[in-house]
């Protein structure tokens, strides 16, 4: 269970009923803290080159516990479309080789591949209620050298198999590449089936934005030509990294694992998906179905009429969430109360006659 006098202190800015963290999550204070401190190391110039060694050891060491990786396998780039774009760049295709993506996923994992010369790219469409996995993998073909995705979808909150899809890939001769950005930080393990994992840093892994955790495995390492070198990559290496790290990022991704890692990480899932469940049960009782029945993740995405009025009247009683796809999605973590729930689903009791999806008006 989370105590949420601890969580107070960890984050003393949560605003009430905030359910955005899909979009941007609340960051601890400590990250603030810790990001001064490479300020005052840079400081000092070389002399404080120590403390920067340390931080970036200590950070692929915090987070490869918490994806199911070695601590070697571990980087951390700019972002999580810099960092895909590098990986479609540094896999040595030929004319005639295929990568699957899914044709209503996020544009990170989906449209990189689309400027590679000579690649042929299949979009592989899907319902909101569709078995994913099973259409990736009837999908895959002998010409098939990579599948891009993500790991959970950004809009409906549906969680891939990844051991099932990777083991297809694997008996394919193709390559998993995956954006864990809904993910890391929540689900246990994530990157263990992948042979490239990829998170931002602003949402589940509470760090905020500049910077994105990659995590390669040997398959990819093993075939991997970078087209971006520079000196910390020079030829035959596959690393993806070109140059030094943004420090302040790495300060605060080790700060918020901190955090989230003395909270406890399974604590924090299973809160999570409480609140998840009990939005879409709450919801579907009011006759606003969720995309996903038993949520797995923390979106709940939920079928409504005109869902902008929608969130414009829930930002009027304090309550934040967003809209994607057309759907209204919410999605709770680790600093979200029950009485935060509370307040939502009150409000949507007020609400939904007005925006019932079949019927429904403003």
């Amino acid at each position: 269970m989370i105590d949420e006098r601890a969580i107070a202190d960890h984050f003393p800015h949560r605003p009430r009923g905030y359910f955005d963290h899909a979009a941007v999550s609340t960051v601890p204070v400590e990250v603030e803290s810790a990001v001064a401190g490479v300020a005052r190391a840079l400081g000092r110039g070389t002399r404080g080159s120590s403390d920067w060694h340390e931080l970036t050891d200590d950070v692929s060491v915090l987070l490869a516990d918490e994806l199911g990786v070695a601590a070697t396998a571990v980087s951390v780039l700019a972002n999580t479309g810099t960092a895909i774009n590098s990986v479609a760049r540094a896999i040595p295709f030929v004319g005639g080789d295929e990568v699957i993506v899914l044709a209503d996923d996020f544009p990170s994992p989906r449209m990189p591949w689309h400027t590679i010369p000579g690649l042929s790219v299949q979009e592989v469409a899907t319902t909101a209620h569709a078995d994913r996995t099973t259409a990736l993998i009837a999908a895959i073909s002998p010409g098939t050298r990579a599948v891009s995705v993500t790991h959970v979808h950004a809009t409906t909150g549906d969680v891939l198999d990844l051991a099932r899809l990777h083991d297809a890939c694997v008996s394919a001769d193709a390559l998993l590449i995956v954006d864990g950005a809904q993910a890391a930080g929540l689900l246990p393990g994530a990157a263990r089936d992948a042979d490239v994992y990829v998170a931002a840093s602003y949402k589940w892994l509470l760090a905020g934005f500049g910077a994105a955790v990659v995590a390669t495995g040997e398959r990819f390492d093993d075939r991997a030509v970078p087209g971006l070198i520079g000196y910390m990559n020079e030829p035959p290496s596959p690393r993806l990294a070109v140059g030094h790290s943004n420090l302040f990022g790495m300060a605060a991704l080790q700060a918020a694992a901190r955090v989230r890692q003395g909270i406890g990480l399974e604590a924090i899932r299973a809160h999570t998906l409480s609140l998840a469940r009990r939005i879409a049960d709450g919801a579907a009782d009011l006759g606003l179905p969720p995309a996903v029945a038993e949520p797995a993740s923390g979106i709940v995405s939920l079928t409504v009429a005109d869902a902008p009025t929608l969130t414009d009247r829930l930002k009027d009683r304090g309550i934040t969430t967003t809209v994607r796809d057309g759907a209204l999605r919410v999605s709770p973590y680790l600093t979200t109360t029950h009485d935060d729930v509370d307040l939502l689903l009150s409000a949507l009791t007020e609400l939904a006659p007005a925006h019932h999806p079949h019927g429904g008006h403003s």
